[in-house]
């Protein structure tokens, strides 16, 4: 495991103009940003199509534009210090595979993690087409089972609040309604609010649902009486990776617990230096598993 690290799994949410053509030229000839005085762009970006299926090999890295190096001289016997223009600081390996509007990613410890990352490639996204009618937003997928466990923990959900961006074919079945509601209003996106007050909490089954959907089988699919309540369905929709959820609730008495659907994400450890193909190919095995786990369909 020495040469292996932590692959991250999530969704690049598209908006207004941008769509996956866009974002592959984005990381092929990206504009950089600037952030605190650190400059974050795209490097090595190759593009590949393996099975008649498109995806983007590359990294995103910051870097120091004005960066220094010690330069030590064993015969002086003195350290002195070098400029060294765009002095790399940390990279994070990624591919993009828009046939699930995937992206698989790893961090660096201090410098870039799960949630910088996406932070980070959204702006240069943005940046590249001059933030010109274009939104992108990285989503993680969460893992379910996780996300379950510490639902069952709460006594009472006071508190939904999720930002959904419906994804196009796929789709899951309990949220099916939703994203039909969402494109039938030409939406790109729809805020969802739910608060209780302080004596009663929501009326919801949210934790129910994400247990069943996790017992799921391939044979016996999860479908509910009747559609999930806009919150319920929302936070779902979310944990699949097409948007971000909160949900905060009561646990032991009066202790006040916030879960958030990024916090539960769906990771698998790799080579860290990896082929594109092999990566490419684990990537694609796993997203398939989650569509296949989630009943998740295509219309």
């Amino acid at each position: 495991m020495g040469n292996k690290v932590t692959y991250y799994m999530g969704r690049v949410a598209k908006g207004g103009l941008l769509d996956s053509e866009k974002i592959i030229q984005a990381i092929l000839n990206p504009k950089p940003i600037a952030w605190w005085g650190k400059g974050w762009s795209f490097f090595d970006a190759t593009r590949y199509a393996i099975r008649e299926i498109d995806f983007v090999f590359a990294k995103l890295s910051k870097f120091h534009p004005d960066g220094e190096v010690v330069i030590a001289d064993p015969t002086e016997k003195k350290e002195s210090i070098q400029m060294e223009p765009n002095l790399r600081i940390a990279s994070s390996t990624f591919i993009y595979i828009p046939k699930y509007s995937g992206i698989v990613f790893t961090t660096h410890p201090n410098h870039i993690n799960e949630h910088q990352f996406g932070y980070r490639f959204a702006q240069i996204i943005a940046n590249t087409y001059d933030d010109f009618f274009v939104d992108c937003t990285v989503n993680l997928i969460s893992d379910l089972r996780t996300f379950a466990e510490k639902l069952s923990r709460l006594e009472g959900i006071y508190k939904i609040h999720a930002k959904v961006n419906p994804p196009n074919p796929l789709f899951g079945p309990l949220w099916k309604s939703l994203k039909e509601y969402i494109e039938r209003r030409n939406s790109d996106s729809m805020l969802v609010r739910e608060h209780a007050g302080d004596d009663e909490p929501l009326n919801t089954e949210l934790p129910m649902h994400v247990q069943k959907v996790v017992n799921q089988t391939d044979t016996e699919p999860y479908v509910p009486s009747e559609p999930l309540p806009i919150g319920d369905a929302a936070i779902l929709m979310a944990a699949d990776g097409y948007g971000e959820g909160l949900v905060q609730g009561h646990q032991r008495g009066r202790e006040m617990v916030t879960i958030k659907t990024s916090e539960t994400n769906r990771n698998f450890a790799f080579e860290r230096d990896p082929d594109p193909v092999a990566l490419f190919d684990e990537a694609c095995s796993i997203f398939d598993r989650i569509e296949k786990e989630r009943h998740m369909e295509h219309g």
